[in-house]
């Protein structure tokens, strides 16, 4: 049985800990929360959990370990993830015990899950967010896709409603990995998240040649850097590296000189090193997608190799022109060429749209 939704409420917000993703492109969606009037709280862990508690530092937290899967080395992730799958389904039901008793004892309103399969409740209104409704899977693998599907669809349907972050109609960032809706299932396109303003987009000279965002689970995360920093030392331009390790404190030390390494930087600096490159190269995973849209930059993307979701997307994005791609395996940091375009001009992307869905959301529960 649901409590009744009312304004200045407690809402818990749960979001996965794979990569820092999911913790970024919940910042709108705290701050709309905030600003109309109602207490959040965090239930994370790990990179997700220190990245809010800096940028959120009023905020109540709990520590909320999580499913953490190891991704394999190899071009693809299936059977790895696979036999992960037993695991798996023990944590997701681990977590939905912990959110019952989050919900009871810090009299929880709402709890909003993004992308964590566990985190809902039976006792209050339960919100998932992802932009993945149905999920792809490598051609060699394609028998398993029914499977993983069914799967996807249990755990989805198991929370009240469901929230996409992007547009519903031509414009969609994310194709066929959230269109179309799942049949019974209340679904609501809210548009593209991003912690970014639209004012943090400047005309800067391009003092950089290179920024790269990192991101993602290891070991692929760190594979990467390696290739990066390997191949820095052929080239005389500057490489600036973001790490995403907010919870780190330490630095690799076989670097060349024309590197620069950042664990973590603020908002402000972030917008200065996006403005101030030549080109972008990141993951495409979709929160960086939309926060470089909201930038009004493209990138060059290489996708995790083995992650079905980003090099779908890479495929599907480069389709645009408005962006280049490559496999790890293919990538040369002396080849890279992204174009300086207006990235709008392809997607929308309406800043106000996250805090206007959710005053009319509040007040359709109430």
């Amino acid at each position: 049985m649901q409590k009744n939704i009312a304004l200045g409420k407690n809402i818990l917000i749960c979001p996965l800990n794979w990569g820092l993703g999911h913790a970024t492109r919940c910042v709108p969606i705290i701050k709309a929360l905030t600003g109309q009037g109602h207490k959040v709280i965090v239930a994370a862990d790990k990179g997700p959990l220190a990245f809010l508690q800096k940028e959120f530092p009023d905020l109540d937290f709990i520590e909320f370990p999580g499913f953490n899967p190891r991704y394999s080395k190899s071009d693809t992730q299936v059977f790895k993830m696979m036999t992960s799958f037993l695991g798996a389904i023990k944590i997701f039901n681990k977590d939905h015990k912990t959110v019952e008793s989050i919900v009871k004892s810090h009299n929880i309103d709402v709890v909003i899950s993004d992308n964590r399969f566990g985190c809902w409740s039976d006792e209050v209104h339960s919100v998932f967010i992802t932009h993945q409704l149905h999920i792809q899977v490598p051609k060699m693998w394609h028998w398993v896709t029914p499977i993983i599907n069914i799967f996807n669809r249990h755990y989805i349907k198991k929370y009240d409603e469901v929230w996409v972050p992007d547009d519903e109609y031509e414009f969609s960032l994310s194709g066929k990995l959230s269109h179309p809706v799942i049949k019974n299932v209340k679904t609501s396109y809210i548009g593209f998240l991003s912690r970014f303003k639209v004012e943090n987009q400047e005309d800067t000279e391009k003092t950089n040649k290179f920024l790269v965002i990192l991101s993602g689970p290891e070991p692929q995360r760190t594979m990467f850097e390696d290739i990066i920093i390997k191949q820095a030392k052929n080239i005389k331009d500057n490489v600036l590296i973001l790490r995403a390790k907010p919870d780190s404190y330490e630095l690799p030390r076989d670097v060349s000189d024309n590197v620069s390494m950042f664990n973590h930087v603020d908002d402000e600096m972030f917008v200065k090193l996006v403005n101030s490159a030549e080109n972008i190269i990141c993951r495409g995973g979709y929160s960086s997608l939309m926060d470089l849209i909201r930038l009004n930059r493209t990138a060059y993307l290489v996708p995790t190799p083995g992650q079905t979701e980003q090099e779908y997307l890479a495929k599907y994005l480069s389709k645009s022109g408005y962006f280049n791609w490559c496999k790890q395996s293919d990538f040369q940091l002396d080849k890279v060429s992204t174009s300086y375009i207006s990235i709008r001009d392809k997607y929308r992307d309406n800043e106000s749209s996250i805090d206007d869905f959710i005053q009319i959301w509040i007040e359709n529960l109430s």
